[in-house]
Parts: structure tokens; C-alpha cells; sequence
């Protein structure tokens, strides 16, 4: 490894000649410097015209997510048929994304704090009485922080980009910071209230700093996989980890209905009744989704059959019928998310998609809402808590129905598993002239070095900010809550990552390897706590 790319700044060291003036040095940081100033304004603008007639923060979001994904395409074409306007254009696309996404960000902002201030003006309050603008700041669940962790990405990418031979980094970590907001989009903006015992301002500091460290961390994940495509690893060999991680995801989502005996190829949704946004504990069976996942199953195990039979056999044959197969599985997955999606959006007559067989269970679900000490649930036969949830469908069945708001991590970990397939696909076409279109292996390694330290930095400030925000409100520095702790195996991997790199000289692929499995921390601890493990942090 040549050490001065070590000693280099942390961001793009200089693969293109410095610039010999100060306002061509400031240029390279237009793009980014455009986009945070914009989207000040953009405030500006939002706080002198009223919510009203102004562009709401959800629109502002989904206008980030075109920008993002739009910006990807420019990019992506790029590597297949190199042309400057393409680049250029997705620079600002890219950019435009960054403004956009911000600007959702600090409009929901003024948005919160317009709320507030109705509801004083309601209760006829003093508004000199309303706490500081600060209390507002749009930190308060798992959509806020998908806006700020697709900013921090965003962002990262645009400082690397200013390095013109990093661009193609964009390719990859742009349509991840889409992945992030399609999740937002499904989670929903509603705004709520945190309970008085989180009102602080370490909240904002805390949440702000974990949603840009797991923004780096995103760029630092895609510059690691660039920089194993770039090494020579074989492109069949990512697509078997691609293709585990999709049956993973098979696996586990729908309450592990899909591959269970007893409701083989099932898959259920949540429900809801009238305008409640609080799903119920009754599923509804969604048509045809479960078998395209079972068959994208196959295909995907196929591939991984072919795929290993040609790296231990040297078998021609058997690589082209694990491309074949991942081809299928590809389609596969597109129809079975698309056929998802429009099916919860038109099925109609939910009652009759919902097995009786829940019933038992559903009533054991409302008794608990209504408080009922769990000594008496526990009286009640089965008869009896069937007769109640059987009452209650008969009463209330016409009103149930479905909403993409009811499994947003389950979408959007189906659409994450399509990406790595679609991904490993792309990477299979001209794969030779991707890697020589890249940058070299040791600038990439450097890049995912400075990346990979900037995000311990960050992580170690989330767990300093998260331990004085929990003594403040629960009167503790550290309760072994689930996110407390997915928090710490990921900053202790990105610190054996950054051990194994200094004291005993692991570089490459190695290390590469290392970054891929630290993000992964980081995903669950952003996700997979928040809807898997109950905890103080469930809210977020």
C-alpha cells in the first residue's frame, strides 16, 4: 500500500492534478456547498410563505428519491458507454438529490413547529410558554431518521465525487440512499410525540450524529464492494453471498410464514380498521406473493448450486446455468415485489383474505390492549376467545383494510434483496471493462480506510452522546438495551477493523471483507432492533 494515500486528506486524495488556485480548489465543493445552502433557503422560503401553499416535506422526499435514483442511471450508464454529459449530469442529479433531501428534512422542521403552535393557539396558551424551536428538530422516529440517513449518504458521496475518478462510487451508494428513503416513504411522515422523558436536546445531537456516521458508513460499504470488484473477485462469487442474503430475507419476512410446513408459500400482511394507523394483530393472506418468492427461492438456490459446482470444477457450463438462473430469479423477484405492491394498494374484501385459524390469537391481542391482567386472558378457554374475535370480524370486517404503511422493513429488505441481485447481474455484463474503468485497488482501499475511520469517529460519538442523553432521562449511562448494543458491536467491529489494518497490516481484500460485515451491524442496529427486539429504542 503506498503510504501516501494513507497521509492523503480524508476524502478523494488527489487522483486528478491539484488545482493551482483557491476558487478551482473551492469548485470541486460547488456541488455540495449548492445543495446545504439551497436547502437554507428553501427554509428561508418555507418559514415566510406558510405550510399551506408551500411543497410539503413528503414531496420534498420523494423528489430526493428521483433525484437519487435518476443520478445512479447517469452514472451507471457511464460505466457502459463513457460519455462526459452523462457525468455531468449526474452530478446534479446527485446534488439536486442532497438538496432535496435536506430541504425535506428542515421543512418538516417548520412543519413540527407549526403543529405545536396550533395546538397552543387551541388551548388558548401563552406562546411565550412553547419550549425552544431546538425541541422540534425531526428526531423523533424511524422516518425522521431514514431522512437524515440518506442525507449523510448523500452528502458523503457528493465530497467523494468531487474527485472525478470516485464518481462511479455514486453508481452504488446512490441507489442504497434510495433504498433508505423508499423505506421512509413506507414507515410514513406522520409527525408524533416522543414521551416528555426523551425531550432533550441531547436527542437531536445523539440522532445526528448516528444518521450521518451510518451515512459514511453506507459509501464506505459501496466503496469496499467496488473495491472487491475491482480485486478480481469473481462476480459468481458475489452473487452466491447476494443470493444467501435474499433467502435470508425469503426466510424471515412475514413472520416466517413463507418456508414454514404449516403455511408453506403464505405470505400475510398486517392490517388496519378505519382511519386507526395502528396495525391489528390479524394478517391478511396476500395472493400469489408467497409462491414468486418460493420460486425466486429455487431459482436463487439453483444459482448458488451452479455456481459452486463451476468454481470447484472449473465447469463453463455450469456458470452460464447459474447466470440463467439468477436471470430468473431477478425477474422473479421484480414481479413478486411489484405484484406485492399493487396488491396492497387495490385488494378489496380483506376479511376474506384473513385464516380463521388467528382468531384465538387476536383475541388474546385485544384483551391485552384493553389491559386485562394476563392471569384472566389466560382463564379464558378456546371457545371463548374465538366466540370474541369472531364477534368482533363479524362487527368490524368491512372496515379492515391493507396499506404499504403496515410492513415497511419487510418491503423494503425484499426490494434490497432485489438490488443485490440486480447489482450482481449488472456486474456480470462487460465485467472487465468495469474493473478497468475503475479506480485503482490501492486508492480504493485508501478511500475505504479514511471512510472506515471517520465512521468509528462517529460511532464512538454516538455512544458518548447516546450514554449522557440516557442518564439524563432514565437516570442510567448504560442498560444493555438491544440498540444499545447493536450500536456496540458495530463500532467495536469498525474497531478491529481498524486494529487488524494498523497493528498486523490487513489491507485489500481483508479488509474490504471487514467493512462489508460492519455495515451489516450497522443496518440491524438500525433496523432489525428497532421492529425485531423489543426495548427502550423501539420507537426508533
Amino acid at each position: 500500500m503506498n503510504q501516501e494515500i494513507l497521509d492523503g486528506p480524508i476524502i478523494g486524495s488527489g487522483l486528478q492534478p491539484q488545482a493551482g488556485n483557491l476558487a478551482e480548489r473551492a469548485s470541486l465543493y460547488m456541488p455540495a456547498a449548492l445543495a446545504i445552502v439551497g436547502s437554507f433557503a428553501m427554509l428561508m422560503l418555507r418559514i415566510n410563505v406558510g405550510g399551506e401553499r408551500f411543497i410539503s416535506d413528503g414531496a420534498l422526499m420523494m423528489l430526493a428519491l428521483a433525484s437519487y435514483l435518476i443520478a445512479a442511471v447517469f452514472h451507471l450508464t457511464n460505466l457502459y458507454a463513457p460519455f462526459r454529459l452523462a457525468e455531468k449530469l449526474g452530478m446534479w442529479a446527485a446534488t439536486l438529490g442532497v438538496f432535496f433531501n435536506l430541504s425535506s428534512w428542515l421543512v418538516r422542521w417548520v412543519t413540527a413547529y407549526d403543529r405545536e403552535l396550533a395546538i397552543f393557539n387551541g388551548q388558548g396558551s401563552n406562546i411565550a410558554d412553547m419550549p425552544w424551536v431546538f425541541r422540534y428538530v425531526p428526531f423523533a422516529n424511524l422516518y425522521d431518521l431514514s431522512l437524515a440517513f440518506a442525507f449523510g449518504a448523500g452528502i458523503t458521496t457528493l465530497l467523494v465525487m468531487k474527485n472525478r475518478n470516485f464518481r462511479v462510487v455514486a453508481a452504488l451508494s446512490l441507489p442504497l440512499a434510495a433504498i433508505i428513503l423508499v423505506l421512509a416513504r413506507f414507515i410514513g411522515s406522520e409527525i408524533i410525540d416522543l414521551p416528555p422523558v426523551l425531550d432533550s436536546y441531547w436527542r437531536p445531537i445523539h440522532v445526528g450524529i448516528a444518521s450521518l456516521s451510518y451515512g459514511i458508513a453506507l459509501v464506505c460499504f459501496a466503496v469496499a464492494v467496488l473495491y472487491l470488484l475491482k480485486d478480481g473477485l469473481k462476480v459468481e462469487k458475489m452473487a452466491v453471498w447476494t443470493s444467501v442474503f435474499a433467502l435470508a430475507v425469503f426466510a424471515t419476512i412475514s413472520k416466517f410464514s413463507v418456508f414454514s410446513p404449516a403455511s408453506f408459500a403464505t405470505y400475510t400482511a398486517s392490517t388496519f380498521v378505519g382511519t386507526s394507523r395502528q396495525s391489528l394483530g390479524l394478517r391478511a393472506d396476500i395472493p400469489y406473493v408467497g409462491w414468486l418468492i418460493v420460486i425466486a427461492a429455487i431459482l436463487l438456490i439453483g444459482a448458488i448450486a451452479a455456481f459452486v459446482v463451476s468454481f470447484s470444477k472449473e465447469n463453463d457450463t455450469a456458470r452460464k446455468w447459474g447466470n440463467r438462473l439468477l436471470y430468473g430469479a431477478l425477474a422473479v423477484q421484480a414481479g413478486g415485489i411489484a405484484m406485492l405492491v399493487y396488491q396492497l394498494k387495490t385488494l378489496q374484501n380483506v376479511v376474506s383474505l384473513v385464516s380463521t385459524a388467528q382468531y384465538q390469537q387476536f383475541a388474546v391481542w385485544m384483551l391485552q390492549q384493553q389491559d386485562m391482567p394476563q392471569t384472566q386472558i389466560a382463564s379464558l378457554g378456546q371457545p371463548q376467545l374465538y366466540e370474541i374475535a369472531n364477534k368482533w370480524v363479524l362487527e368490524n370486517g368491512s372496515k379492515l383494510h391493507l396499506s404499504l404503511n403496515a410492513n415497511p422493513v419487510e418491503l423494503a429488505a425484499l426490494i434490497t434483496a432485489f438490488a443485490g441481485t440486480f447489482f450482481v447481474v449488472l456486474f456480470g455484463i462487460k465485467t472487465e471493462r468495469i474493473r478497468s474503468l475503475l479506480p485503482s485497488a490501492d486508492r480504493l482501499d485508501g478511500l475505504m480506510y479514511k471512510l472506515a475511520g471517520v465512521t468509528f469517529a462517529g460511532l464512538a460519538l454516538l455512544l458518548i452522546t447516546g450514554a449522557v442523553w440516557a442518564n439524563e432521562s432514565w437516570g442510567r449511562y448504560w442498560g444493555w438495551d438491544a440498540k444499545e448494543v447493536g450500536a456496540l458491536v458495530a463500532w467495536l467491529t469498525y474497531a478491529g477493523f481498524l486494529h487488524s489494518r494498523i497493528a498486523y497490516g490487513w489491507r485489500g481484500r481483508r479488509s474490504a471483507y471487514f467493512a462489508v460485515v460492519a455495515f451489516l451491524f450497522i443496518i440491524f442496529t438500525y433496523l432489525g432492533v428497532s421492529y425485531l427486539l423489543p426495548g427502550l429504542h423501539s420507537y426508533a
